[in-house]
């Protein structure tokens, strides 16, 4: 039952939000904008919106390694389709937790740091993305009156950084303190303990963050990951006839994940409110 009014809940949040967005469209113009869109770019867009996971798995391997190195791409690729496709389509994003027990099931990886990793997998894209941001916002183009909305936002990204790299560290510093911390909780009252050793489990999931050697290419796929996400954006939102740069679309993508984020099947209505207001 409580599924079932989730996913009631989001769909009438997509209807209203779908609403919000055309209610004052010409019909017949969003028609004629429709027919004049190119179909092949709008094709090289969701073309290039897929490929972006090739390089997420890429990630997801280096995230592993310390758990267990060499883990095979196929099945790192269809977990993180599967559980895309389950986040789309089931309420309450769980596909989070599809991903990571989809592969540790497939390759009896243990489940607690895999878990972990898709937590720092998570952290790692909200780094990515308020860092592309700023770069945008460096040679982005700013209509006339947007000035303070464009401040407000730059205030609210840096803090966002600030909780991520906070997050980062906190997991980090546990995974370095993993072996005091386990003989610390032995003697805990026992909701302590399992907690703790919950958070033990998910920090072995950052192992790789203690190493230069992984961190390297863990930070440079971050980057790549949404720089492909940014040209697939883009390249759609060009095809659509809309005449905006590269480094505007890199503005608008805290909003569009936002959006992405918002309980609604498959993104519908939260997507496509904040793609228009951004």
């Amino acid at each position: 039952m409580k599924t079932a009014l989730q996913g009631i809940g989001g769909l009438l949040l997509s209807i209203l939000l779908l609403y919000w967005v055309f209610h004052d469209k010409d019909p017949q113009a969003l028609s004629a904008a429709l027919m004049r869109a190119s179909w092949p770019a709008l094709a090289l867009a969701a073309f290039l919106n897929l490929a972006h996971n090739g390089f997420r798995v890429l990630r997801w391997g280096w995230l592993l390694e310390p758990v267990r190195p060499g883990v095979p791409f196929r099945p790192m690729f269809s977990a993180v389709i599967l559980g895309f496709m389950t986040t789309l389509l089931v309420p309450g994003r769980v596909g989070e937790l599809v991903r990571p027990a989809l592969l540790s099931a497939r390759e009896d990886l243990p489940l607690g740091p895999c878990l972990g990793t898709v937590v720092a997998d998570r952290l790692l894209d909200g780094a990515a993305i308020v860092a592309l941001f700023a770069l945008g916002s460096l040679n982005a183009h700013f209509v006339a009156g947007s000035a303070d909305l464009a401040g407000e936002i730059r205030v609210t990204a840096a803090v966002a950084l600030a909780v991520i790299v906070t997050g980062l560290v906190l997991l980090v510093a546990i995974s370095t303190f993993a072996t005091r911390l386990d003989g610390w909780l032995s003697g805990r009252w026992a909701p302590v303990r399992w907690a703790g050793r919950v958070a033990l489990g998910l920090s072995r999931g950052v192992d790789a963050l203690r190493s230069p050697r992984r961190l390297v290419p863990i930070m440079a796929y971050s980057l790549v990951v949404w720089l492909v996400i940014g040209l697939a954006t883009w390249t759609g939102i060009c095809a659509a006839g809309a005449d905006i740069g590269f480094s505007d679309t890199l503005v608008m993508l805290p909003l569009l994940a936002l959006g992405v984020s918002l309980p609604t099947p498959g993104g519908v209505g939260g997507y496509h409110a904040l793609m228009q207001f951004g």
